[in-house]
């Protein structure tokens, strides 16, 4: 799992998802935005890292960790 933790500044990266049928398939998926987000509240769900993150335009996201890449750690 990647080392993302509340107070991290992240930027939206392109990713491999799993597509077919049993997910025989990997698929790249493009990020949605272009921009950086903090991360405010991180959870872990089935074992796969997932994040709350604010946006610029104040806008909140719910994001896998497999979506973000760490840009800068704010303590």
């Amino acid at each position: 799992m990647k080392d993302i933790v509340v107070g991290d500044i992240v930027k939206f990266v392109p990713y491999y998802a799993s597509k077919g049928i049993q997910g025989a398939n990997l698929k790249i998926q493009m990020p949605k935005y272009e921009c950086l987000g903090l991360v405010y509240k991180t959870y872990v769900i089935r074992g796969i890292g997932h994040a709350d993150l604010m946006l610029p335009n104040r806008g909140k996201k719910f994001v896998s960790f497999a979506g973000i890449e760490m840009v800068c750690r704010i303590k």
